[in-house]
């Protein structure tokens, strides 16, 4: 996978020596409250990382490390990753593998983008920033069909940042169980406002 560049940020394919930056991130209980509901343990964090060397390896998609250009720090990942979607009482569910819906329903696999940031970098519209680029990189460069931004309806900072790239809201659906919205992004698409341009 290819390094893709902002004006902020270099977002790079995650490597084995991330393992600490994980561990820093997804302890922070704050930080994952919309994503599993609970910290990552290290083990955890662990098989996360090779998940993502194995999609960056074999599909060509994956979380980036977002390193800020400023201090060569990381302050985040943000990319795409795989979803799996399927109807559950006719609802539309979202689970992060196939086997959480135990052979019930027709599965459909969707590549969706998302991000999370330090907490202590919230508010200075890093994942704008960071998101803009990445589906940039992904309809543009990469040719993907479309990308999903699914977000559990509490999350009103990650709502506000798909909105705000220019993602439309789809459909209502379910996250890993909990009330969700899927917004989608396609070309053509609007150009997003106020977003650091991306090389």
């Amino acid at each position: 996978m290819t390094t893709v560049e902002t004006a902020r940020f270099i977002l790079r394919p995650f490597a084995a020596q991330d393992i600490d930056f994980l561990d820093e991130l997804h302890s922070d209980e704050r930080v994952m409250r919309y994503i599993l509901g609970r910290t990552r343990s290290h083990e955890e964090n662990i098989a996360y990382l090779n998940r993502l060397i194995e999609w960056q390896a074999d599909h060509g998609i994956g979380q980036r490390l977002v390193i800020r250009k400023e201090d060569n720090r990381p302050v985040g990942r943000c990319g795409m990753s795989f979803f799996y979607g399927a109807q559950v009482d006719g609802i539309l569910s979202y689970q992060l593998s196939p086997e959480a819906f135990d052979g019930n329903g027709e599965i459909t696999r969707v590549i969706e983008l998302g991000y999370s940031f330090l907490r202590s970098e919230w508010g200075k519209g890093y994942a704008s920033e960071a998101a803009s680029a990445m589906r940039k990189h992904g309809l543009e460069i990469q040719k993907f069909p479309e990308l999903h931004s699914v977000i559990i309806k509490e999350n009103k900072g990650s709502v506000a940042v798909a909105e705000k790239i220019g993602a439309k809201c789809l459909t209502e659906c379910l996250c890993l169980g909990s009330p969700a919205w899927d917004y989608l992004s396609q070309l053509p698409y609007d150009k997003p406002d106020k977003i650091e341009e991306v090389t």
